[in-house]
């Protein structure tokens, strides 16, 4: 299957490369110009938890998204490719590759993408509530719409995501979601933000006929609404900020369940310490509230996008890193990162590493 899939991507960007001279004079407004795009990463994430909320794990592994297209119109590309993840000890090729197709345009104060297209993309400010590390581990691929509008004061950006559909069991799933902040002040030292998303999840009939879950009908909804201060501008430091603010969720199990038709609130204060300097820094994370994932017992990651470290009542992160960028292509990352509840202390290492390509 993936030798397939892989032979028709390559077949594809080859024509799309060969075409570039035969639709050179498509656009009255320019010539149309070869364009590329290419992603390759890495990542290792060695979790020694001995807690209530995470199992240890180690996961790592290699991805590539290489896409080539065409630019015309002074704003305008098409793109196509192929999103691929190899994780570390696993039989290669054991995964179907993720298939890349989509449109972007580039202005002045907007940006749009629509189709399948890189989560990379993405640019806003989204708490580990809501997406945890493996997030950007594992999900390379956006499949719909991302829109951005970026100006003086901040920006905001609009994301629809069409997860999974499977029409023999019924099974399907999607997100929408947005980001956005605002910059105060004379220099911008204040700012205020939100970001959240819905996500539907249907498990399928046949599912909850076999047992496999209660409810084949579920909605959850995060949010996180914050102000801060950044003073790394008018400091030696590379990186002084601070944020506080509320995250939450709105949960509910649509038939067969205890909340069927109602929601479960949950809510708590979340605030974020950023500092660094020359590649050196410490992030801290701190959450105070009720646990945000009610049906994680039942449904888990396959609903909550979250670190499950946010089902404790009371819960703070260290991450002491090291980080740097060479050529604006190469990004490199590494942390130990202590993740404490009333349960004690937890460890974690991770390391990261991206090169990023484009024309």
């Amino acid at each position: 299957m993936f030798r397939k899939t892989a032979l028709i991507v390559l077949a594809g960007c080859m024509s799309v490369a060969m075409g570039e001279k035969a639709w050179a004079k498509a656009d009255s407004t320019g010539t149309v110009k070869f364009d590329y795009d290419i992603r390759l990463g890495a990542f290792l994430d060695n979790g020694e938890y001995n807690s209530n909320y995470k199992a240890p794990q180690t996961l790592s592994g290699a991805y590539v998204t290489p896409a080539v297209g065409l630019r015309f119109g002074g704003g305008h590309r098409i793109m196509t490719g192929i999103s691929f993840l190899q994780q570390f000890g696993q039989k290669p090729f054991g995964e179907t590759p993720d298939f890349l197709a989509y449109y972007n345009y580039t202005g002045r104060v907007f940006n749009g993408f629509g189709g399948l297209l890189p989560r990379a993309e993405m640019k806003g400010y989204y708490s580990r509530a809501l997406f945890s590390d493996s997030v950007g581990y594992f999900k390379h691929t956006l499949a719909g719409a991302l829109l951005q509008w970026e100006g003086e004061r901040g920006g905001i950006e609009a994301f629809f995501d069409w997860n999974s559909e499977d029409i023999k069991t019924g099974k399907e799933s999607f997100m929408a979601g947005l980001a956005g902040r605002l910059n105060l002040g004379r220099r911008g030292l204040f700012n205020v933000g939100l970001a959240g998303y819905m996500y539907h999840y249907r498990i399928g009939d046949k599912a909850v006929s076999a047992g496999e879950a209660p409810n084949f009908l579920v909605d959850n909804v995060m949010y996180h609404v914050y102000g801060g201060i950044d003073l790394g501008g008018i400091t030696a430091l590379d990186v002084l900020s601070l944020d506080v603010g509320i995250v939450g969720s709105l949960s509910r199990g649509r038939i067969e369940v205890g909340n069927a038709g109602g929601w479960t609130p949950r809510a708590g204060f979340h605030a974020r310490f950023n500092l660094e300097w020359h590649g050196w820094g410490i992030e801290d994370t701190f959450f105070a509230g009720k646990g945000l994932m009610p049906l994680w017992d039942v449904y888990g990651s396959q609903v909550y996008w979250g670190d499950a470290f946010y089902n404790a009542p009371v819960y703070n992160r260290t991450d002491l890193y090291w980080s740097k960028t060479l050529a604006e292509r190469l990004s490199i990352r590494a942390a130990l990162v202590f993740h404490q509840t009333a349960g004690g202390l937890d460890f974690c290492q991770q390391a990261s590493l991206l090169v990023h390509l484009w024309k």
